[in-house]
């Protein structure tokens, strides 16, 4: 019997609880109802309020207050003489006189290498040495013939004096010039090949053989690459260093065919570094090429770059440049007043002050435009719609009236 009392007590209790459970959460959800309706209402009255006041939909409203702290200035668009310029882009080269593929006129094993990639170089400065047996017979070969010719010209001498004494006889004197003239072309032949090869003719004929020949750097400049080691058996083939001077570079720019007539040698460049937007570097038109390329659809500007002591420029790395082809006369607005939209470029325009209670309230619609060349802070624009004559424009403080416009836009999609 007091089992099931104490049971019947527990049932009640389970059902008194959940009871409250229920009352509770019907509680919440009453007031989040409320709350979001409240919510819901108060969005849409403001956007009656926008409506009723004239406000369109994308136009910002701006108080007297915020106008001054953002420092707002207006002004209209302006007619003004821009440089006319041609888009492009391309790489920076080396001259081909300052650039230089290192190799050997006759092959050999490499007996030293003294520089690494990344040195400093000057010309006739010894890279490598190399040494082969075949050396030591060129210097050989080279000290015969000079021996023989050394006999070889006095008995040219001889024959000749003999011939106009009538002592010996025309066929006579005729091998003895081909001997003499053979001997002295195989001479020369040597000297040049001992030249080339870096061996001091009058140390050999001092009779100071070497077995090993130097390597020799063809300009000042820095080593950019080696390709050969202690031991290794180079050929002329082989190119065994690379040898490059910055101190003068160039520029190739691809031009397409519709902007290539306006381009002319001298006139001027202006290019960057693909991240480095804001440090222009100058260069100037001096040649374009006569042929059209196929594969890229373009004809090549080559233009020299004005270093002005800067100092990260090398061959090779992609620019992006301008070249100035003349002045127009278009309109212009201040470049910091026009702000991309996705892939829209825009500005806004001064819609209407409306003036309540003593205060005024500016209103700005934003206008799309096409914007074109830029130079000294001003860049071409054209409206995509006619806007009247005298509209005013936002000049300075875009900025800020974009950011009330993501506000605004934010808000409505909550």
């Amino acid at each position: 019997m007091f089992i099931k009392n104490k049971n019947r007590t527990m049932k009640k209790s389970i059902i008194k609880s959940s009871v409250v459970l229920m009352l509770i959460a019907l509680g919440i959800y009453s007031c989040q109802s409320q709350n979001g309706n409240k919510g819901g209402k108060e969005q849409a009255n403001e956007t009656a309020a926008k409506q009723n006041a004239g406000i369109k939909t994308g136009e910002v409203d701006l108080s007297q207050k915020q106008f001054d702290a953002m420092g707002i200035q207006l002004g209209n668009v302006e007619q003004r003489n821009l440089s006319d310029i041609v888009k492009t882009n391309g790489f920076i080269i080396l001259p081909p006189q300052l650039k230089a593929d290192v190799s050997t006129f006759m092959g050999g094993v490499v007996k030293s290498v003294n520089v690494i990639a990344g040195d400093q170089v000057k010309k006739g400065q010894v890279l490598a040495m190399l040494e082969s047996p075949d050396y030591i017979q060129l210097q050989e070969d080279y000290l015969k013939a000079k021996s023989n010719l050394s006999f070889l010209e006095k008995d040219y001498a001889r024959q000749k004096e003999m011939l106009s004494a009538n002592a010996t006889s025309q066929k006579m004197y005729q091998q003895t010039t081909d001997n003499y003239n053979s001997t002295k072309a195989t001479v020369l032949s040597l000297q040049n090949k001992l030249k080339l090869l870096g061996i001091s003719i009058n140390d050999l004929e001092n009779g100071q053989m070497v077995s090993a020949i130097p390597v020799l750097s063809p300009l000042n400049g820095y080593v950019q690459k080696v390709n050969i080691n202690v031991g290794k058996f180079v050929d002329p083939a082989l190119q065994m260093f690379e040898i490059i001077n910055n101190s003068e570079l160039l520029i190739d720019l691809q031009v397409y065919q519709q902007d290539i007539g306006k381009v002319k040698p001298g006139q001027k460049v202006y290019f960057s570094l693909p991240d480095q937007n804001s440090a222009q570097s100058e260069a100037t038109v001096f040649a374009i090429d006569r042929g059209f390329d196929n594969a890229t659809k373009a004809i090549t500007v080559h233009a020299k770059v004005l270093r002005n002591g800067r100092t990260d420029l090398f061959p090779g790395i992609y620019v992006q440049a301008y070249i100035e082809v003349g002045n127009k006369r278009a309109n212009a607005v201040p470049s910091d007043a026009i702000y991309k939209d996705g892939e829209t470029e825009n500005v806004f325009l001064l819609s209407q002050i409306k003036i309540e209670g003593g205060s005024k309230n500016y209103i700005f619609l934003p206008v799309e435009v096409k914007a074109g060349v830029s130079d000294e802070g001003y860049t071409a624009v054209s409206f995509l719609d006619s806007i009247p004559p005298n509209a005013k424009l936002v000049t300075k403080g875009t900025y800020y009236i974009v950011s009330e416009k993501n506000k605004g836009e934010s808000i409505e999609q909550d």
